[in-house]
């Protein structure tokens, strides 16, 4: 197992019951977080959404700062930034998933980079009761009505030992790997000259810049 640790936040800004977050912080001796700002992604959002965004990153990063454990904002693609990081920067990646079809396809191109560049990987089950693949009638097949879809389902998670408790263990020091790491030069985006580790306060204009500054 590698010494240092990474923690991809996506849309799960939680300390307590996250078990990305708490299996990291568990496992190794250096952890950080790391959230991807894609801009791609919030081109057609309301600013309502990206004030939520940052407000959501300002609390949660306060609170991991609480652990020791830093978070890191990134600006780019998920693909292209995943794609630069190699089996000699010792790291290990962990994230909750996410149930949407899109989200769900790239999260597959990005293990098979992982598993190409052989770095360590774990993804865990997210904010969900039960697996959709796993609430299937006795022939396999999905349920077509609610009722008895729920029934199973409920029947299913009552039938589940006791959910971990995913705990956060507080580190012995803040480090600076994953910040080192980020300030490499294959992290900047060329074509532009933008470094990658600005801030995303410049893209959500009803939050005030330096609350993210890296």
């Amino acid at each position: 197992m590698t010494k240092n640790a990474i923690t991809w936040i996506r849309e799960d800004f939680r300390i307590e019951h996250n078990p990305a977050l708490s299996f990291a912080s568990q496992n190794h001796e250096n952890v950080a977080a790391l959230y991807i700002y894609n801009k791609a992604d919030f081109d057609n959002k309301r600013e309502a959404q990206k004030w939520w965004l940052a407000k959501s990153l300002e609390v949660f990063r306060s609170e991991l700062f609480k652990y020791k454990i830093n978070l890191q904002i990134l600006e780019g693609d998920e693909l292209e930034v995943f794609s630069k990081i190699k089996r000699k920067d010792d790291v290990s990646i962990y994230w909750n998933k996410i149930y949407e079809p899109d989200v769900i396809a790239k999260g597959k191109k990005i293990r098979d980079i992982f598993i190409k560049n052989e770095i360590e990987f774990k993804y865990f089950k997210g904010n969900i009761l039960n697996e959709f693949q796993e609430v299937t009638k006795n022939d396999g097949t999905p349920f077509k009505v609610f009722t008895p879809f729920w029934r199973n389902a409920e029947q299913k998670f009552l039938g589940l030992p006791p959910s971990k408790n995913y705990v956060v263990k507080k580190k012995q020091k803040h480090s600076p790997y994953l910040k080192i790491l980020l300030s490499q030069q294959k992290f900047y985006r060329k074509k532009d000259g933008i470094k990658n580790l600005k801030i995303i306060g410049m893209y959500l204009k009803m939050t005030p810049k330096k609350f993210l500054i890296i």
